[in-house]
Order: structure tokens, then sequence, then C-alpha cells
């Protein structure tokens, strides 16, 4: 697939190279991996043998945990960038990455295809996040499960204002009514919308603290029973049906 001029939402190499260096990103993909698989054990009829696509599947390092969580799975990336591909270790027999646009995905995956589809930091990269939304609709099956995830803006102001994100470029403000809205406009039918990354406990691995990733998403649940801690949340997950 051709592609043209980069967008400049789109990640290069030096993101790949930060994921290895830099614990609080190892921790935040290991946390929106787990975020999703748990929604697909809670949301969808199997969990063994899925057919799993990967919006802006990076050097691919989301797929690998997802393929950890959910190893009986097929995993397919889609990434815009070349030289984030070029970065990607050797994937199991059963991931793979593929070079293209997530708003336009190659004709070759036909449609109603994939069990689940996942957007995990990825939308908010995008001058029109609807437009892969659009595509996720076309090439998932009935009954297919999307799930997204995104950085709460608030938040991701404040990281940026912080030089948290320095080498990132967000296109899209994502907040709760705009990604409703996106899915909505997308065909999908909500299934659950909510906050995770409590931000006190997302912030320790900035100070080299490890965190276990149960130990996060626990607290966060424990966490979400007092409605105005809501607040305190950096990212946030929906999870949507194709009917």
């Amino acid at each position: 697939m051709m592609l043209h001029s980069t967008p400049k939402g789109v990640l290069n190499q030096n993101y790949a190279n930060d994921r290895i260096k830099k614990n609080e990103l190892h921790f935040r993909l290991k946390v929106r991996a787990k975020c999703a698989c748990d929604a697909v054990c809670r949301h969808y009829h199997k969990t063994s043998g899925v057919q799993i696509l990967d919006f802006g599947s990076a050097e691919g390092k989301t797929i690998l945990e997802m393929n950890r969580l959910l190893p009986d799975s097929l995993i397919c990336g889609i990434e815009y960038s070349k030289s984030l591909i070029e970065a990607a270790k050797k994937l199991p027999d059963n991931a793979f990455i593929l070079q293209g646009d997530v708003c336009s995905i190659p004709k070759d995956i036909p449609e109603n295809t994939f069990d689940i589809i996942t957007a995990l930091a990825c939308l908010e990269h995008l001058s029109n996040p609807v437009d892969a939304v659009k595509e996720a609709f076309r090439v998932l099956k009935t009954q297919g499960l999307l799930i997204i995830t995104c950085p709460v803006p608030f938040w991701d102001n404040m990281a940026n204002k912080a030089g948290f994100l320095k080498e990132e470029h967000h296109e899209s403000v994502m907040d709760k009514r705009k990604l409703l809205s996106v899915v909505k406009e997308g065909g999908f039918q909500l299934v659950e919308y909510k906050r995770f990354m409590f931000a006190p406990v997302s912030f320790l691995p900035y100070l080299n603290i490890p965190v276990s990733i149960d130990f996060s998403l626990a607290f966060d649940d424990m966490i979400q029973r007092f409605k105005i801690l809501n607040l305190l949340f950096v990212n946030q997950v929906v999870v949507c049906k194709k009917l």
C-alpha cells in the first residue's frame, strides 16, 4: 500500500527506543493491553481463538503483551510508520504487523473478518478518528468488539506542559463526549465506558518505582467507587459492539 506524506500524529523509531528506556511508557502500554484483554474476557463470548486487529501497533510491544494474555489469539497489527515496524522484535507465529493506514484499511482485508479490534492510545493521533472507527466497523464481525483507550485531555495537557509527552503529537482532543460521539457515528453500540490509571499510582513509574499491573487496575476498581476521585484518572476506555 502506498503511503504519502506522514501525518503529524505518526510516531517514529524514537518512540520505540523510549519504550525500552522509560519505565513509565512500558508501564502504560502494559496497563492498556491488560485493560483491553480484560474487556474481551468480560464482554466477548469467547477468549480462545479470537482474531484481533490492533490499530497503531508501533513496534509491536502491545501485540506481544496481548499475545501473552490471550495466547491462543491471532493478532494482526496495522502501523503507518515504517521505521516503527522495522524496530519490531521477532513476533510469535500468531502475530504480525502490516504497514498501512487505519483510516483506510487495505481492501485485501475483507469485511467481517475480526472478532476484536483494539485502538489503544491511537485515535488521539488522528485528525479524523471517526474514519478509523468506520473502518473498524467494516472489518469487524457482527457482535465483534471495538476497544479504544485514549488519555483524558486534562491530564494529557498537563503531561505536555510538564514535558512528559514531548515526542508525541496528538491531533484530536478525545474527551468522553468526543469518544462517545465518534463510536456512535461509526455505527457502534456502546457497551462500557470507564476511566483507568489512577494518577498517583501511574506516576510512580516516572520515579522509577515499580508498580504491578494487576495492582494498578485492582486499585482503579476500588477507587472508582468514590465518584469524586474519578477526576484523578488519566486514561479512559470505551468498549463498543457491532450489532
